[in-house]
């Protein structure tokens, strides 16, 4: 008695889903840009625009995000511009600094009395102390925005040529010099604009809009 073989397992995708709509991560972008703006206020040098614009035309031309080709495209191209913007105002965002504008030494000044004032207040001037910064020191300026893309830029050539020691060198002096710019940011909503920014840019990378397959097994008697 002949007995029929056994039907291997047969798997097939069922119908895949749709991609994201772009009005998602265009509404992302938005919640993201709000945040930011509260929490890290608005890029003050032209280097964050800079770089942000570098950044997201090499990420379109390599594929790692993808833009709509219908009139959603520059409305979310411009929302991730802006985005990539404050990203950059975080890691060079410090402006110009005076770090010893705190020093200071004291200053005697003789106040003259006045001519109607008695024999005392001629004999006995008021005198005033007054703390004043010193010449060339503590008006010292520095522009930390361009430090910190020095050590951006280094850390970023360390990677490319794969020279890790470099890297995580220039990368700790970048952080550092950082602290005081990273400490005046209001981080509850740096949290979430860090957040919302990546959701962001999720949605328009090709696994973020890969549209995922269900697969079913069927075994036939």
């Amino acid at each position: 008695m002949n007995q029929a073989p056994d039907t291997p397992d047969q798997s097939h995708p069922a119908k895949a889903n749709d991609s994201i709509h772009p009005a998602w991560a265009l509404a992302v972008g938005w919640a993201a840009l709000a945040c930011g703006y509260v929490g890290l206020g608005l890029p003050q040098h032209y280097y964050q625009p800079l770089f942000a614009l570098l950044l997201i035309f090499l990420a379109v031309r390599h594929g790692h995000i993808i833009l709509p080709g219908d009139a959603w495209r520059w409305p979310l191209a411009i929302t991730l511009f802006l985005v990539l913007c404050l990203l950059f105002k975080m890691l060079i965002g410090g402006g110009i600094s005076t770090p010893f504008a705190w020093l200071k030494v004291p200053a005697v000044e003789v106040m003259p009395a006045p001519e109607d004032s008695s024999w005392y207040q001629r004999m006995v001037p008021d005198v005033n102390i007054t703390f004043r910064g010193i010449a060339n020191l503590s008006d010292w300026a520095i522009d930390i925005t361009k430090l910190q893309t020095l050590f951006l830029v280094a850390t970023f050539l360390g990677a490319i040529i794969r020279f890790q020691p470099f890297a995580s060198l220039t990368a700790v002096a970048l952080l550092v010099v950082s602290i005081p710019t990273l400490s005046s940011f209001n981080w509850d909503w740096v949290l979430l604009f860090l957040i919302l920014a990546g959701a962001a840019f999720y949605l328009r990378s090709p696994r973020g809009m890969a549209p995922q397959a269900v697969t079913t097994s069927n075994r036939e008697p």
